[in-house]
Formats: C-alpha cells, sequence, structure tokens
C-alpha cells in the first residue's frame, strides 16, 4: 500500500490494534459515537472523500479477509 496506509497501521498498532487494520477501518467498526463521527468527518475532509473510513475498511476487509 503506500504511505498513508502503513502510517495508518502504525498508529492503529500503536493504540493496541490489530497489526494489518488501518485506524480508519477500526475506528468504523466502532459504535456510533460523537469522537467516531467526528473522526469520521475529518478524515473525510483531509483525504477530500466522501465516506473514507467506510472505503478503507472495505479494501481493509477485502485485503485480509476479515
Amino acid at each position: 500500500m503506500n504511505a498513508w496506509w502503513t502510517t495508518s497501521v502504525a498508529i492503529n498498532r500503536a493504540l493496541g490494534g490489530q497489526n494489518s487494520e488501518p485506524l480508519c477501518s477500526r475506528v468504523y467498526r466502532q459504535p456510533p459515537s460523537i469522537w467516531r463521527s467526528a473522526f469520521m468527518v475529518l478524515m473525510d475532509q483531509a483525504f477530500k472523500e466522501s465516506a473514507h473510513c467506510e472505503n478503507i475498511h472495505f479494501r481493509w476487509r477485502d485485503r485480509s479477509g476479515a
């Protein structure tokens, strides 16, 4: 993957997440909350992509077979 993906995986690992999962995917899987919504809106804006976290989750799931 690209540098963004690698960095996201490293951040997720540092926070105790799965070894191969990007942070956006982990956040997407969490139950609805204010912090989750805020993070997802910020990532949509940062990456100029609608439903960024959802898209990352589906890409990760398809790649990993999770």
